[in-house]
């Protein structure tokens, strides 16, 4: 990605405390009969408010949002062995770091849905199903916002803080700000079908443009190798650029033009290349996932685009009558202060590239 968000703090990252509680102490410590005193003060009325409102037309029995779930999970849970406990709330810990899982951190090896259904087909079938409703239902229910807020509340102080208005996955698509009335869908950077416990870790949540979140990431895993041959000699786990890192990814972008013909450019005449000092993996998984390459290449052969800013420099030099080289040398200083203004980032390397071409 080419720059990070702020992470925003916000009272609805309460639900993943509840969630803490409810996996850490109720199902991993599950023996005897169940009772909702068990759970978090603040879930068990939760749970309450539901069943006595027309949130959940079932009224509490198995089918419910978090009562029959609750149970059912505490149930099976019961059946398992010390052993197995212990290995699952352990992978509750592993699997909410997702710092330390974007790191590669050996020491944090996450868990999925696979390894839950080695311990018990069951669990996993039913506890994929809750964790999913989490964030798709359940935190969107009113007994739930009206104590923690709402996802449109979170989203308002998430871009009042981060004010870039663009896409930092792509870096150049727009992301809907204070004066929209709707908002960006959240990506589960880390997939929620895959990983068992996060699905409502606000840590691992982060808006995302419609092209980079529908078209290109959907629900590739990006700390995974998705290549066959890393896959096939054991390389599946790989570093992936944090969405809340304080470090910046500080990718440099070169591009080379195999052709002087500009005006017939497609995307075989361009070399890209992208440079980050000790972030190689990131990279890697950064363009994979999101089809960078693909999609810069595209940007730069399109009428509106790549040849709209080489014609730029063309038109005006012969229309004020100033060299095409000191309107190119003003383009990139303007490129330098706002980067993502007109997708700078590209258009400067780009230009330096129609440069060394001697196109312009």
């Amino acid at each position: 990605m080419l720059f990070t968000y702020r992470y925003v703090n916000h009272n609805i990252e309460r639900f993943q405390e509840y969630l803490d509680h409810l996996v850490k102490e109720v199902w991993c410590k599950a023996s005897g009969d169940f009772s909702l005193d068990l759970l978090h003060e603040d879930l068990r009325n939760i749970v309450l408010d539901i069943y006595n409102t027309e949130d959940d037309a079932t009224r509490g029995n198995m089918g419910d949002w978090l009562f029959g779930p609750i149970r059912s999970i505490f149930d099976l849970f019961k059946n398992l062995s010390p052993e197995h406990k212990q290995r699952i709330s352990d992978w509750y810990d592993n699997n909410n770091d997702i710092e330390a899982l974007c790191a590669c951190d050996p020491l944090k090896t996450p868990a999925t849905y696979g390894d839950i259904h080695e311990i018990n087909p069951e669990l996993k079938k039913v506890l994929k199903s809750f964790c999913e409703s989490l964030f798709t239902d359940v935190i969107h229910l009113r007994a739930v916002s009206s104590k923690i807020g709402a996802i449109d509340g979170h989203y308002a102080a998430f871009v009042a803080r981060n004010t870039k208005g663009k896409c930092p996955y792509c870096g150049y698509n727009d992301i809907k700000g204070p004066n929209h009335s709707t908002r960006e869908a959240y990506d589960h950077f880390l997939p929620k079908g895959t990983y068992p416990f996060n699905s409502v870790n606000f840590r691992n949540l982060a808006p995302m443009c419609h092209e980079c979140n529908s078209s290109y990431k959907l629900a590739k895993d990006p700390t995974r190798h998705l290549d066959p041959i890393s896959r096939k000699t054991g390389q599946t786990r790989r570093k992936a650029f944090y969405s809340y890192a304080t470090l910046a990814p500080h990718i440099t972008i070169t591009v080379t033009l195999n052709t002087r013909d500009v005006e017939n450019l497609r995307k075989d005449d361009i070399d890209l290349q992208f440079v980050a000092p000790g972030r190689t993996e990131e990279v890697e998984a950064w363009k994979e996932v999101f089809g960078i390459e693909e999609r810069y290449k595209a940007k730069l052969c399109a009428e509106n685009d790549g040849k709209a800013w080489l014609q730029q420099i063309v038109e005006e030099a012969a229309s004020v009558g100033r060299t095409s080289d000191d309107l190119l040398a003003q383009t990139l200083r303007a490129a330098d202060l706002c980067p993502y203004s007109d997708a700078n980032f590209l258009k400067k390397p780009f230009l330096t590239a129609c440069k060394a071409a001697n196109i312009i």
